[in-house]
């Protein structure tokens, strides 16, 4: 308010005077940090006259007068009262404070053992203001908006820079049978209450009208502004929540812990408040009418929680789990008599009259405990939670780790024999380990990933208590088995290979197929006794139970590595010509590449192709060898014969078997159709080929199914008729040849 003074001031001077005039005559224009909270009430007078119904408002203001009241602020003279049917404003009414009735709010002492700080001061006053209004099926809304707050409050965001508003509803429907006046408050608002001590504070309510009335905490709402701390009229709804520190809210004005409630029969809020400091907080008491809500009113109150001080005897917590004996060791305040109930069902023997007790519990578990204590005038009870187990040992160790799997297993070893049934407790073991974690369960084996460093948890507990360990487990790398062949390929026998752990050793090499006895060098040369194909096996960590095994297939080589073996030949076609087959028959050649300039070219290693007729054509092949990275080319030709002919078959009938080389054998003379003696009998040009030679009683002398063979008879053939039987099925002719007949030997 002092910098919007001091700007006005710098922009018009000539308002100085008004400006101070107004701040002298009328003080309570300004922002006001001593409010502590309020509540708006009223009472149905009547109709009047002119048939509007009347009402008294009382609006009551409570404000600190203590010496934290350090502008020693007073309450406003007069009070202003907005009238709403929704947001639609319907009046204004104002009323004055009648300083005669302001009224002092006397702290009432929560226990005869507990005694409340001195120079503590609320007052209370009220401002009664009568209005009229016509009856109205809508309701109307009374609402009275101040600002400041103690920028002392502990639950709200700056709140000094947060005002309230007080509100109430007068409902729709009213007639003069069925008038309503708002509840009232039965007491003075208690603003103190001791930290860590429970209260109660009655915030129950009468109604005239007989309504049923219940109870709950309510938020409270923000009204006016610094700038604007007295706002005439006071806006209408809706109304905007204050703004709330973090873990307080309307539910829990106080913070989750106290375990702030209301009765919602009685209106007794009651709580344990643990933080200092003072606190916002909204009560609505709400009326209902024929099973039907028809109004409420709020208490906005700002209440004190003080450090007191208390008479009763200060005790130590037992510290929990530590054993199932427990002693309480008193620090202050001697009591005259005490009386202890240790907290166990059905018993009757857990008590004590001693200032400084112990108790030993059959079974561990959670017991509460109660002192009732007595000084003169001065009786209360106190109350204890005490954990009764005994301490259990967490430490575990990782014992006789092997390699297991690519991994590493070991032994966990923990003593449990003194752990309890109440004990849960959890492993984790890592992310890639097996089990990775384990609930109420003690593992044996467990598997850890090799080569990390495996971060292992025991974590457990009994009832409040508890209990972890750790370990930490670095895991050695396994032996790995990995190699390559380092000379070049198709080098000859000799070849070089590298290790590519070396540090995985021992090692043991087999080079497979018998080709030499195994070898225990790092990085070996080894010479091979013969080119091929051999598997090769490194085992790293050879004669351990980590052994780590690779094979890899080796090929050795010549530096020429082709096997130059290929086949060109005709095919044999009837009345045609220039089909030829030209077919790469050898090895290690990866690609072949057949070129015959002007006739053909071609990738593949069998490959059948027309050539333009019968003659000699020159070409060439080349092989190529990916592994070796080399290529040949040799230099090759390609004989086209003249197309196949039919054939011609001529058997005799008689033969000399003399042995002069003159007509000694029986043989079937093969002809082409021009009568020319057949040339280049190829036996495959036959579908069929048999001639067999039988004597006169039908015994088989000879058989052949090759094309051109002939029966030559043996010295013991005597001269004489035989007889023969010949069938063929040249390619070239579309029906076979058949013959029976006799043949004549003579000597």
């Amino acid at each position: 308010m002092n910098n919007f003074i001091l700007r006005a001031l710098a922009s018009k001077p000539q308002s100085v005077i008004v400006l101070l005039g107004l701040i002298l005559i009328c003080p309570n224009l300004s922002m006001a940090t001593h409010l502590v909270g309020g509540e708006l009430t009223y009472v149905y007078q009547g109709t009047n006259a002119s048939g509007q119904n009347e009402f008294e408002i009382h609006c009551y203001i409570y404000r600190d007068c203590s010496s934290n009241n350090t502008n020693g602020t007073g309450f406003d003279g007069t009070a202003a009262v907005a009238v709403y049917q929704g947001s639609t404003l319907i009046t204004t009414v104002s009323g004055s404070l009648d300083f005669s009735s302001v009224t002092d709010i006397i702290p009432q002492n929560p226990n005869n053992c507990a005694f409340l700080p001195e120079d503590l001061c609320i007052e209370r006053g009220e401002y009664v203001i009568d209005i009229a209004l016509e009856p109205s099926q809508i309701p109307y809304t009374l609402v009275h908006q101040r600002c400041c707050r103690s920028p002392s409050i502990t639950n709200l965001v700056i709140p000094q820079d947060q005002g309230f508003s007080l509100t109430t509803t007068i409902p729709g429907n009213l007639t003069l049978n069925n008038p309503n006046s708002t509840p009232i408050f039965n007491e003075l608002p208690q603003a103190f209450a001791c930290n860590n001590y429970p209260f109660q504070l009655d915030n129950s309510a009468s109604d005239a009208d007989g309504d049923s009335l219940s109870y709950t905490l309510c938020p409270i709402f923000l009204g006016g502004t610094p700038l604007t701390p007295i706002p005439v009229p006071p806006t209408g709804p809706p109304f905007t929540q204050v703004g709330w520190e973090n873990g307080f809210n309307a539910a829990n004005p106080l913070g989750p812990v106290a375990g702030l409630t209301i009765n919602p029969i009685t209106g007794v809020l009651s709580g344990t408040p643990n933080i200092a400091g003072k606190f916002a907080l909204g009560v609505c008491v709400i009326e209902w009418r024929n099973g039907q809500q028809i109004g409420s009113i709020l208490r906005d109150f700002t209440l004190d929680v003080v450090t007191c001080n208390i008479q009763s005897p200060g005790y130590e917590s037992p510290e929990p789990c530590t054993g199932l004996t427990v002693e309480f060791n008193q620090l202050t305040n001697p009591s005259e008599a005490y009386t202890w109930d240790f907290g166990v069902d059905g018993a009757t023997d857990d008590v004590s009259t001693s200032a400084e007790p112990n108790y030993t519990y059959d079974e561990p578990g959670i017991y509460n405990v109660s002192l009732y204590f007595e000084t003169g005038t001065c009786a209360d009870s106190l109350f204890f939670e005490v954990t009764a187990h005994d301490t259990w040992e967490t430490d575990f160790d990782i014992v006789d780790l092997v390699c297991d799997d690519g991994g590493w297993s070991g032994n966990v070893v923990l003593d449990t024999s003194q752990w309890t049934s109440y004990i849960n407790w959890n492993w984790s073991f890592g992310g890639n380990s097996m089990p990775a974690e384990l609930a109420n369960e003690h593992p044996g084996i467990v598997w850890f990933p090799q080569d990390e460093a495996i971060s292992i948890s025991l974590n457990s507990s009994a009832f409040n208590c508890v209990n972890n360990a750790q370990v930490e487990l670095d895991l050695p790398s396994l032996p790995i088995a990995e190699f390559e062949v380092t000379s070049e390929p198709c080098s000859g026998l000799e070849v070089t290979f590298e290790n590519l752990s070396p540090e995985s050793g021992p090692f043991s090499w087999d080079f497979g197929g018998g080709a030499g006895l195994p070898n225990d060098e790092t990085d070996p040369v080894f010479t091979y006794p013969a080119y091929g194909t051999y598997l090769v096996t490194l085992t790293a960590g050879a004669g351990s139970e980590c052994a780590d095994i690779q094979t890899q297939e080796v090929i050795v080589l010549p530096a020429n590595p082709f096997d130059s073996t290929w086949v060109i030949q005709p095919l044999a076609l009837c009345e045609e010509t220039g089909f030829m087959l030209l077919q790469y028959t050898g090895q290690g050649a990866d690609s072949v590449s057949w070129n015959f300039p002007g006739v053909f070219s071609s990738n593949l290693p069998s490959v059948e192709t027309d050539f333009p007729g019968p003659g000699v054509y020159m070409g060439s092949i080349t092989l190529y060898s990916v592994y070796c990275d080399v290529e040949e080319t040799w230099e090759i030709e390609a004989t086209v014969p003249p197309a196949l002919q039919g054939i011609d078959y001529l058997v005799p009938n008689i033969i000399s078997a003399n042995n002069d080389s003159k007509n000694d054998a029986f043989t079937v003379e093969l002809t082409v159709p021009n009568g020319d003696p057949l040339s280049n009998l190829d036996p495959g040009q036959f579908y069929q080929y048999e001639l067999s030679v039988f004597n006169r009683w039908g015994n088989q002398l000879f058989t052949t199914r090759q094309a051109g063979k002939g029966w030559r008879p043996s010295e013991s053939v005597a001269e004489g008729s035989y007889y023969v039987i010949f069938k063929a099925h040249h390619v070239c002719d579309a029906e076979p040849f058949e013959y029976s007949g006799a043949v004549t030997v003579v000597r």
